[in-house]
């Protein structure tokens, strides 16, 4: 949101809406706006004065779910903050006001620190509105027949529905140059909002609904008598009352779950010793090679590594020995031996040499990264119709032998499996499958250009993570909750995985006789992130002699691993490094690479080692920000110390005279016409001047916080823990 404002409007209106200038007439819920029709003809015929009836409260029977553009918090949401608003975004800008039959009012606003000079008070009081009642107190019963499920629980619950002009505001996005007005008719820019200004309990289940304020709306919904005004409030102030739900959802209240509560909890941690990865069984892995101990282990890391900890040297030649024998094939005919893991990426070698030595034979000799290309061909077996069938499809797609070119069989057998696959059409028999794999062994033998390579763009740590998530960094469930680590990628992993990976599913596709350019690489990327870090090169381009870990970023970069609620309940908020520039500004680096581990893990990756890191003078800091897009209403809580005086509105607090005691908090009242800033050199706002000023003033700001990066990386770089 850089170089963007947001700005709040008390309403908005269009159509017929923006024209109405008079209440309806008494004990009408429509109102009538005054039309001119021209007669047209020769010669002129004059015109007709036609009256027009705009629909009202009472004309509404439901509310397309597709206006609801996200709700706060979150349906089903376990850890809501009580100090919050409960709101809900509308796509349409007018529809809190769409179907309300008048004109926004005004009526003076004194102001109580200068009651000579009173304000103009502005408000338009929507249709709709959305109140939060506690689960335990109320009823939700669900829609009979063509009607709309009922709200059913006390009038005290609600707001006071004179009030509810005040919590309904339109919120224009725009560049600070730009003049509102010009952005508030761009959809794209303007959304219409309601909140519901309770004082939420902790611990609590809510339900939040969107109901009519109006008695014709009501009545429109349950049926039964609006009286004498149907323009009358839809419920009282004491008694029972039945209302329609255009929507709802529900919630429940955390003892602390604002972002600055959560942000506060976590802690940074070293990391602990059982991440430093897994010791595996390496004695006797089978098909002849064996280690010298049988009982022989080695440690192995996923591919997320602590900061400080390295694997040790493979060290046990006699089992990268009989592992170079075991995948290696000894004569011309048939063996039946272990995968030799990227042969096809070195001319399809069927043998490493005794001496040979780079990326591939580390790749078969060394166990720890044969278990990794290991654990990318479990995961092609597990997802293997799943993948087969997109590559099919992507032939098609390409027009691969497509009818009128060479080759028309290919094309049309390829697109029925596919179809039969999918249920476009019957499944391929047996004899056409058979034909398939002919056409495709034609096709690749008389014309080798049109093999084809399908790709996957997804990022390959989601099917590791699919099988064996352990494996993205061991131990990580060992973590406390509110944890913040700093690990490294493990690119030798990476690497190893995505051979393995490529290696496995070729032979997948080779089998079903899929005319396939073995060389390509299907699998480039296994972090999430857009950025060329990603990814690696193409797996034929890499020099034979390079180990693994050299390709594609080339380094093990720093990853932030945050472990609590943080990042659930608030999934919009920024973690990013920063640190000072020399002209006083600020340099930020974004994370180029993210995932998750779990549900209660989230990890972020820079473009930047650890040692580059810990350099003196660096500076580095690691900062949790609060997402400006992402607004938040409410109140904060009483002070320990008890209430502070008001200098500013980020001083207000349930514990003000104006609050205190309240359930909803109150329009009227010794607030009422009071201008202060939002804080200390910032813009005024007049409490119940309009829903806009209103807004304004709840509207919470945004946190962050800055924590130096040297609380992780002073003790694990240290010269007796260098990697």
């Amino acid at each position: 949101m850089s170089g963007v404002v947001r700005t709040f409007l008390p309403w908005y209106r269009a159509g017929f809406a923006a024209a109405l200038t008079e209440r309806p007439v008494a004990g009408a819920a429509r109102a009538a706006v005054p039309a001119t029709v021209r007669l047209r003809g020769e010669p002129a015929l004059g015109s007709l004065e036609v009256p027009v009836s705009v629909a009202g409260p009472g004309d509404v029977i439901g509310l397309d779910a597709r206006e609801v553009l996200r709700t706060e918090p979150f349906d089903g949401c376990p850890d809501f903050e009580p100090s919050y608003f409960p709101y809900v975004e509308l796509a349409s800008p007018d529809l809190p006001w769409r179907f309300t039959p008048f004109p926004p009012q005004g009526q003076a606003l004194p102001d109580p620190e200068h009651p000579g000079t009173p304000r103009q008070q502005r408000r338009l009081q929507p249709w709709l509105a959305l109140v939060v009642v506690p689960a335990s107190r109320a009823t939700l019963r669900a829609a009979a027949g063509d009607g709309l499920p009922v709200l059913r629980c006390p009038a005290a619950e609600l707001p006071t529905p004179e009030q509810l002009w005040a919590w309904a505001h339109v919120q224009v996005t725009h560049d600070p140059a730009e003049p509102v007005e010009a952005a508030a008719g761009d959809p794209a820019r303007t959304l219409s909002r309601l909140v519901c200004p309770r004082r939420l309990e902790a611990g609590v289940r809510y339900l939040a609904c969107l109901t009519p304020t109006f008695a014709a709306g009501r009545v429109a919904g349950v049926g039964g008598d609006a009286g004498a005004d149907p323009l009358a409030p839809a419920w009282g102030g004491t008694g029972s009352v039945e209302l329609p739900v255009y929507y709802s959802w529900s919630f429940q209240t955390g003892a602390e779950g604002s972002f600055e509560a959560l942000v506060r909890r976590l802690r940074p941690r070293p990391a602990p010793a059982s991440l430093a990865g897994r010791e595996i069984g390496v004695g006797a892995p089978g098909w002849g090679a064996a280690a010298d101990d049988p009982d022989a282990t080695t440690l192995m890391q996923g591919a997320l590594r602590p900061i400080g900890t390295a694997e040790p040297p493979a060290g046990d030649g006699g089992l990268a020995g009989s592992l170079r024998t075991a995948v290696s094939r000894s004569g011309s005919g048939v063996e039946l031996r272990p995968p030799l893991y990227g042969q096809d990426y070195q001319g399809g070698i069927a043998a490493l040499a005794p001496d040979s030595a780079g990326w591939l034979t580390e790749l078969n000799t060394d166990p720890r990264r044969r278990t990794a290309a290991g654990l990318a061909s479990w995961a092609v077996a597990v997802h293997q119709e799943e993948l087969a069938d997109r590559a099919w499809r992507q032939l098609r797609d390409a027009g691969l032998g497509a009818p009128g070119r060479a080759d028309p069989e290919l094309a049309d057998l390829v697109t029925g499996a596919v179809a039969g696959r999918h249920g476009g059409g019957a499944a391929l028999t047996r004899a056409e499958l058979a034909g398939v794999a002919a056409s495709a062994r034609a096709a690749a033998a008389a014309a080798p250009e049109r093999l084809f390579a399908p790709r996957f763009d997804e990022p390959a740590y989601t099917l590791l993570r699919a099988v064996a998530e352990e494996w993205l960094l061991p131990a990580a469930g060992d973590l406390p909750d509110d944890t913040v680590l700093l690990v490294r990628t493990n690119t030798a992993f990476v690497e190893s995985f995505l051979v393995g990976l490529n290696h496995a599913l070729a032979r997948e596709l080779v089998w079903r006789r899929f005319p396939l350019d073995q060389t390509a690489t299907f699998f480039s990327r296994f972090w999430a992130g857009g950025s060329d870090l990603t990814a690696v090169p193409p797996i034929a381009s890499w020099d034979a002699d390079d180990e693994l870990g050299g390709h594609g970023s080339g380094a093990d970069h720093l990853v932030l691993l945050v472990k609590g609620a943080l990042l659930r309940r608030f999934p919009t908020a920024a973690l990013y490094l920063s640190r000072a520039r020399g002209d006083g500004g600020e340099e930020r680096l974004m994370p180029y690479l993210s995932g998750a581990i779990g549900t209660g893990s989230t990890f972020l990756g820079f473009a930047l080692t650890p040692e580059q890191a810990a350099i003196p003078g660096q500076a580095w800091h690691v900062v949790v920000e609060e997402a400006a897009a992402h607004a938040r209403f409410g109140c904060d809580d009483p002070p320990p110390e008890g209430p502070a005086p008001l200098h500013h509105w980020s001083d207000l607090d349930w514990s003000h005279p104006h609050l205190a005691g309240q359930l909803h908090m109150p329009v009227p009242g010794p607030l009422a016409g009071l201008a202060r800033t939002l804080a200390p050199g910032a813009a005024s706002a007049v409490w119940a001047l309009d829903s806009a000023n209103v807004a304004v003033i709840v509207q919470q700001p945004a946190f962050r916080v800055r924590l130096p990066i040297a609380l992780w990386l002073e003790p694990q770089l240290s010269p007796t823990a260098q990697d």
